[in-house]
């Protein structure tokens, strides 16, 4: 099975009818409008991104204007044919030599099931409430083509010695929704400008081959300023063959009838070391001064806290100076998609996906997508102070109630010694979710205290109710008739501190940071 003209896409048709797959010729080259169509929004996700990595492999437009007309109509059938020539060998599931994110000959004392190429399909304690039964017992060419991409470069590592992909493990990736999947797939290919700006040496390694055409040598220790464009998007850090397919007569993941599956695989450990970061055009990053230097890491899901408590971090640049310890760096196809129609862009459909794990056990999927409204590009500076704001009511929150379960220390105020905190700030963002979403989609960026103080008003309230609710069990205890008091005077101090400062001039402290 061939990647650039099998077909393996699994979708539906946006203006209805029947689920089916087509080819990368057929979404790149036709004027039908298609949606993923797959059982996990995780494996939708990673699907996506290898459509965007086979295409900017194969078509990276010279200038803006050049990718701007290719989302705007269908490229035609003789471009794409000249296109995939190069190409002819790189993306054959079962090439005898080079098959696609696998490496011949890997030696393992057992199989391994496919369902460890699913990640959260086993390994995590709510995996069996999460996942339909036998997901993952036999999968099509195109299914197992998305787990393998999936575990390389997006999953937590096998563990126990394996590799994690160049983003480490569980990163967040951050692409541009379009109104439907070709031009989805277009709006998150970089221009040979923005590829320049986000791999600077990318000239120099543009004619590398990826790793199972050119494998990693073990043991190697190989500067992250060494690894081409193509090679890092497709990068595979793990040993890998799937066994030889079994007759069947449907993929148990996306349902669609075919003649065989793959149940199995063999995965093998092998040590090399990649030095330094290389920056995936499909993740934030963040930047911390240690010690004098300036380490990077991509943005991950550590905690429950929902996306948009990041969302800062997603698209406002932050160089580290005197006022910032903290630098942060949007994916390059967000800092693209900032200047990509100037004036005339509209909306951005923000999609935010990737996995909370802890070591190579998934805890959480997470696929959202929030919508900012015209003029976000510039004025970041507004989308940064609206994310504090809601942090702020939280926080306010949480040390007021902290205060009611602890106490004070030093002064004869009791706590209730019941952590009433952690549940409150969890019905926080649940309820507050909604309300910073409707802010992000509505507000008028150029004028923007308006909505602001209604997310102020609405935040406030919420603030107040979950406080009220969580002390109302308690409120006939003599011994905490202080302690309330004293929390409910520290909540309305932070609540009091949110407001505008009328002395500011009005600016509410958001100053530009990009």
């Amino acid at each position: 099975m061939n990647l650039l003209t099998d077909q393996w896409i699994p979708v539906r048709q946006l203006d209805g009818g029947g689920t089916g797959k087509i080819s990368l010729r057929d979404l790149l080259c036709g004027e039908k409008k298609w949606e993923l169509c797959l059982p996990r929004d995780d494996m939708e996700l990673a699907a996506l991104q290898l459509l965007i990595c086979i295409t900017q492999t194969l078509i990276t437009p010279r200038t803006a204007g050049e990718l701007r007309i290719y989302i705007a109509k269908p490229l035609s059938k003789a471009d794409y044919e000249t296109a995939i020539q190069p190409y002819g060998d790189w993306f054959q599931l079962d090439h005898p030599k080079f098959p696609f994110m696998q490496l011949r000959g890997v030696a393992a004392k057992d199989p391994t099931p496919m369902d460890k190429l699913l990640a959260g399909v086993t390994g995590a304690t709510n995996s069996c409430f999460v996942n339909q039964a036998g997901l993952a017992d036999g999968l099509c060419d195109g299914c197992a083509a998305i787990v393998l991409f999936n575990q390389a470069s997006c999953a937590p590592s096998f563990g126990g010695g394996f590799k994690a992909g160049l983003r480490g493990n569980s990163p967040v990736a951050t692409l541009v929704q379009g109104d439907h999947l070709r031009r989805t797939v277009w709006l998150n290919v970089l221009c040979e400008e923005s590829m320049a700006q986000a791999l600077s040496w990318h000239g120099d390694t543009f004619m590398q081959q990826p790793t199972w055409m050119e494998p990693i040598r073990t043991g190697e220790t190989i500067p992250a300023q060494r690894i081409g464009f193509v090679r890092g998007l497709l990068w595979q850090p793990a040993h890998i063959e799937l066994h030889p397919p079994v007759a069947a007569e449907f993929c148990s993941c996306c349902g669609s009838r075919t003649d065989k599956v793959y149940r199995a695989f063999n995965k093998a450990k092998f040590s090399f070391t990649v030095a330094g970061t290389w920056p995936h055009p499909h993740s934030p990053r963040i930047m911390i001064t240690k010690k004098g230097q300036v380490e990077e890491r991509f943005v991950a899901f550590t905690t429950s806290a929902p996306a948009w408590t990041q969302l800062s971090r997603f698209v406002v640049q932050q160089q580290i100076d005197a006022a910032n310890a903290q630098g942060q760096q949007p994916a390059a196809v967000i800092l693209q998609a900032r200047t990509l129609y100037g004036a005339d862009s509209q909306r951005l459909h923000l999609l935010v996906g990737g996995y909370r794990s802890s070591k190579a056990s998934v805890l959480e999927r997470r696929h959202e997508v929030f919508t900012l409204n015209h003029g976000w590009d510039s004025h970041t500076n507004v989308i940064h102070y609206l994310v504090l704001l809601g942090r702020g009511y939280r926080d306010a929150l949480y040390k007021a109630l902290n205060v009611f379960v602890n106490g004070i220390k030093g002064v004869k105020v009791k706590g209730a010694g019941v952590k009433l905190n952690q549940s409150a700030e969890t019905q926080f963002y649940r309820r507050s979710e909604p309300i910073i979403e409707d802010a992000l989609a509505r507000v008028d960026f150029a004028d923007a205290e308006p909505e602001l103080a209604r997310m102020r008003k609405a935040l406030k309230g919420i603030a107040e109710g979950l406080f009220k609710e969580s002390v109302r069990p308690y409120l006939n205890d003599p011994e905490l008739i202080r302690t309330l008091a004293v929390a409910r005077r520290t909540l309305y101090k932070h609540l009091n501190n949110l407001e505008p400062q009328q002395d500011k001039g009005g600016d509410n402290g958001a100053t530009e940071t990009s």
